[in-house]
Formats: structure tokens, sequence, C-alpha cells
């Protein structure tokens, strides 16, 4: 009788391991394969969904992956926001910029979110406004502060209007945030591009140190 019982036990732990594991298979594919809301509005310059924002239109493509609350990323823009403007304006790259929002989760707010759904918003408006909201962004990033919104809705549409976005459906779409759902495509779509940190550059698809010098590997 006890070895019976123990023989029953056993396939009883057994079936619950199988059960956990099929789970955690279940989760891993699913994860992996869910590439956000279906119905998420897009920007006017993001081409596909779950996409970057499109600017320029040179033979080089430029692709950047960034949160706007990443350190590395702030320094990076301050070191070549300019020269990239200066490179679209003379028609030598297609920039393309993906935003990330990883660094909610880690420091306990929804800034990430808040300020790419804006850049969807600015991106609405034009290629300029894109890159001039895009860069005034970083220039106001704080440190990093676990457990405090790095800007507020006020902030962001501030330095919209500083960049010359002005209007109610400006104020709107960033106080509601109408591209939160591309924003989390964009999320799931750096898996699939096999981006694992930010800031990722990207020349012709092929990997750019931050640090290095942007205008002679774009030449």
């Amino acid at each position: 009788a006890d070895s019976r019982r123990r023989r029953l036990s056993n396939l009883a732990v057994g079936a619950v391991v199988a059960v956990v594991a099929v789970l955690i298979i279940g989760y891993a594919w699913w994860a992996a394969n869910d590439e956000g809301p279906t119905d998420a509005a897009l920007p006017a310059l993001v081409e596909t969904p779950g996409g970057g924002v499109v600017v320029g239109d040179g033979p080089v493509d430029l692709a950047l992956w960034e949160d706007f609350q990443c350190p590395g990323c702030k320094t990076f823009e301050e070191a070549n926001a300019d020269l990239v403007r200066e490179r679209v304006d003379a028609g030598d790259v297609t920039v393309t910029i993906h935003p990330l929002s990883f660094l909610d989760d880690k420091l306990g707010n929804s800034s990430s979110v808040a300020a790419a759904s804006a850049l969807g918003c600015a991106a609405d408006v034009g290629e300029a406004e894109a890159l001039d909201f895009h860069q005034i962004v970083y220039v106001n990033q704080p440190p990093e502060t676990p457990g405090q919104e790095a800007w507020s809705t006020e902030d962001l549409i501030g330095w919209g209007k500083d960049v010359g976005i002005e209007g109610s459906e400006w104020e709107s779409c960033v106080t509601d945030q109408t591209y939160a759902g591309w924003v989390e495509q964009v999320a799931k779509s750096q898996a699939a591009a096999n981006v694992s940190q930010t800031p990722t550059v990207l020349i012709d698809g092929e990997a750019f140190e931050p640090g290095g010098d942007l205008n002679a590997a774009i030449d």
C-alpha cells in the first residue's frame, strides 16, 4: 500500500511539473510571438506596426534604438544630434528612431512610454518637428531617480511648444498618450531585431559603437 501511495504521489508530482513546464514554454512562446496590440494607432512617419519614426530619405540607413530615460542615450544624442540633423538635411541618411520603454519597469515610473508616445505626436506634425522634439527631451533628461517620474505631461507639451509644436491636437495627443499602443509594439519588436541594450546604433544594419566617429561611419 505504501509503495502504491508513493507511486501515485510521484505521478501527481510529475503531472504538476509537466503542467508547469507546458505553461512556461507556452508563455515563452507567447512573449516571443506577441507583437503588441494589433489595433494600435500609428504616427504619420511610422510605416509598419512596431516600426520606428522614419526621417529623411538618404541612401545610408541609420537606426537608433533608445529609451528617453537612458543616460547613455543622452550622451550619444548630446554628441551626435546636430550631426544627424545635418546629414538628414543634406540627404545623406534615412534615420529610423525606435523609442523603447523598458526603463519604466526598472525605475518604477511611466515616463519612457509618455515621451515615446509624445514623439509619435510630434511625428504627426513633421520630420523636423520629430527630430526637434526627440532632441529637446534628451536635453531635459534628469538623473535616473527610481520611483519618480522623469517629466510630466505638461513638460512634454511645453517642450513641444518650445520647438514650435502647438495647438489643441498636439496637447490632446500627448495628454491621451494616443500612441501608447504603438510604443508597446516597438517594445515587442526589440527582441526580433536582436537589440539588447540602449543606445543601439545600426548603420546599414551593422552595429556602430556609440562612442565612435559617427560622421566617418556614415561616410
